[in-house]
């Protein structure tokens, strides 16, 4: 851990937060809905060879429609891993599915094409290098010709978010597993002291090993875990954005 957020300490509400969920319901079941025929066209017009499912009502699996996905399906032993295509690539792209649907994610819907252009007759082969970059061991430490300057692995369309829930994905028995890098949960920590750049799409590759070894940390002093730790951060950007949202409207009504 990075010497500097030693002294953090886990927000009081933080932990009451945390000690009032399960793990299992709370983070594995945190499930949203997904546009599959979105999805699987493009998937089908950029030929990859992915289609990606998910569940009805009634916990069915399917690949058409619209479909329930929860965290856990994104997760290595996930059965919607074996539907189809490549199961890295499915991983990535259910991944997509569920960030960019998720309503308090605040991600806007885009199609990621993995494709490298420059090379048709190998289209998926840097995408495949950074996808044995994130399931390595620690994720994403060792360096490399592939990397970009901030030292994530060149992956066409991929931002650091999306790679951050993939790593995530892809490491379920990891002690430091890496966890969901979100705009909201880095903006609260900013706001508690964490002495970091708050944008997101700068952050390297060391910047997001010390965001997670943090959460890591303070899900350690709250007796919890890092995602439930994350979860409370990206609850608490929103309940303070709402809180000023009410602030704001009552002042207009008043004047």
């Amino acid at each position: 851990m990075d010497p500097r957020d030693e002294p953090l300490t886990v927000p009081d509400d933080c932990i009451r937060w945390c000690t009032a969920r399960d793990q299992g319901i709370a983070v594995l079941d945190d499930m949203t809905l997904v546009d599959l025929d979105w999805w699987n066209t493009r998937l089908d017009r950029h030929r990859i060879p992915v289609r990606i499912a998910g569940h009805d009502r009634d916990g069915r699996q399917i690949d058409t429609g619209t479909a329930y996905l929860s965290r856990s399906d994104l997760q290595r032993e996930s059965c919607i891993l074996e539907f189809d295509g490549r199961r890295d690539l499915t991983a990535l792209y259910l991944c997509a599915a569920w960030l960019y649907a998720h309503p308090h994610r605040g991600r806007a819907r885009r199609f990621v094409d993995v494709r490298t252009p420059s090379t048709p007759d190998q289209p998926f082969r840097v995408i495949t290098e950074a996808f044995a970059a994130c399931e390595r061991s620690p994720a994403l430490i060792d360096a490399g010709p592939f990397r970009q300057w901030s030292g994530w692995p060149k992956a066409p369309g991929v931002g650091p978010s999306l790679l951050s829930l993939y790593c995530w994905a892809t490491h379920p028995d990891s002690i430091r597993r890496p966890q969901l890098l979100d705009q909201q949960s880095v903006s609260t920590l900013i706001q508690h002291g964490w002495l970091e750049n708050p944008s997101v799409p700068q952050f390297t590759v060391v910047r997001f090993t010390r965001y997670t070894d943090l959460l890591h940390h303070w899900a350690r002093q709250a007796d919890t875990t890092a995602e439930l730790v994350e979860m409370w951060l990206t609850h608490h950007w929103r309940t303070q954005i709402a809180a000023a949202d009410r602030l704001r409207r009552g002042h207009r009504n008043i004047t």
